[in-house]
């Protein structure tokens, strides 16, 4: 039985999904930021299947290996990902349900309220037949599942997940994800109702690359606060770039499979001071809240201030997107101390034994 390596924290990593987070913000609420876009911001889900790969390779794979876990694996990660899910389902479902009243002849209807409710419920993705899902009530829901499935395919089969078979997994997947740039014209996809196999490839190729990564390179750590900062910078470059069509495809397939691999060594390995290490620390953990509930709150905002006022353009609409960021910011750090962590707390103490509790 092997001995469970000595936990770190990857500060780098955590500022990383805190710059994509918030960048992913003005493509979901636009209204707000006016020309301030990030054009290819959806890639910001690679890097986080990717990050997720690497810190749970890091986190759980000598538990797992040793045998014994996989139940509390997997009740460890739905009770990290479910109670802040179920809130922005609930943000989500109190913006559609303004907006039914509002508009009864808008394109919300009690039926599509009900269909999106169960399936956001038991995370059904939308698939042909289904009149809507959870994802209408909360777009970056749809996200979830298909890094559940990579987690839940890691742990079962790890003893059987030799480098050689990873690496075969990452080929395979990664020639989906090309397929999919290629027949979609774009990587933004995987929550339309026929594209779950790209969502599928997505999430194989980053997840299990992050794992591959970690293996190799998950050891190293300097502290070097330049660096740490030039991966915040590479990043936010990386999302704001709009490509011209001709090279769109490439620069999408260049950025999962080359940058966002590069970029991840690079914050595993160097880490910043203290004082930066704090700020990095804190963004990443509001990141998740801020991700699920900001497109369901922009959409209530939109509602209140009523569809057809109008908001300034130009540079000035920046402060109301930037103020939009830090009220959302603000709130998903309420609700983990006030809601997600005490119910997080609670479900550990009800359904983890003592040995899983401490893994999680």
């Amino acid at each position: 039985m092997q001995a469970e390596e000595p936990r770190r924290t990857f500060l780098t990593l955590d500022g990383l999904r805190g710059i994509g987070a918030f960048l992913v913000v003005t493509r979901h609420v636009p209204f707000l930021f006016g020309p301030f876009r990030a054009p290819e911001s959806f890639l910001a889900v690679d890097l986080f299947y990717l990050v997720s790969g690497f810190v749970v390779a890091h986190a759980y794979r000598v538990r797992l290996e040793n045998g014994g876990f996989f139940g509390g694996f997997v009740k460890t990660r739905l009770i990290r990902l479910y109670p802040m899910y179920l809130c922005g389902l609930a943000f989500g479902l109190l913006a559609a349900v303004l907006s039914f009243i509002t508009d009864p002849a808008g394109w919300w209807t009690w039926e599509k309220l009900a269909y999106a409710v169960v399936t956001g419920l038991f995370m059904i993705p939308m698939v042909p037949g289904l009149v809507t899902n959870g994802s209408a009530l909360d777009g970056p829901i749809w996200t979830l599942l298909p890094e559940l499935i990579a987690n839940f395919t890691y742990a079962f089969f790890i003893r059987f997940l030799n480098l050689w078979v990873m690496c075969a997994i990452i080929a395979v997947s990664g020639l989906g994800v090309v397929l999919a740039e290629f027949h979609y014209d774009s990587l933004d996809v995987g929550f339309g109702p026929t594209q779950q196999w790209a969502a599928l490839a997505r999430v194989f190729f980053s997840f299990f690359s992050g794992v591959v990564l970690f293996r190799l390179f998950g050891h190293v750590q300097k502290h070097v606060e330049w660096a740490s900062w030039a991966c915040m910078a590479a990043l936010t470059l990386l999302l704001i770039y709009q490509p011209n069509d001709d090279i769109k495809p490439w620069f999408e397939l260049g950025a999962v499979m080359i940058g966002f691999p590069m970029l991840l060594v690079l914050a595993g390995c160097f880490e910043p001071s203290d004082r930066t290490g704090k700020i990095f620390s804190h963004i990443g953990l509001m990141s998740y809240g801020v991700y699920l509930l900001h497109q369901p709150v922009g959409n209530l905002v939109r509602i209140i201030i009523g569809r057809n006022t109008p908001v300034p353009t130009g540079p000035v609409v920046l402060i109301f997107g930037v103020a939009f960021l830090v009220g959302v910011t603000l709130l998903a750090g309420w609700l983990d101390k006030h809601y997600d962590g005490p119910v997080r707390k609670i479900l550990r103490q009800r359904f983890m034994s003592d040995g899983a509790k401490k893994a999680a």
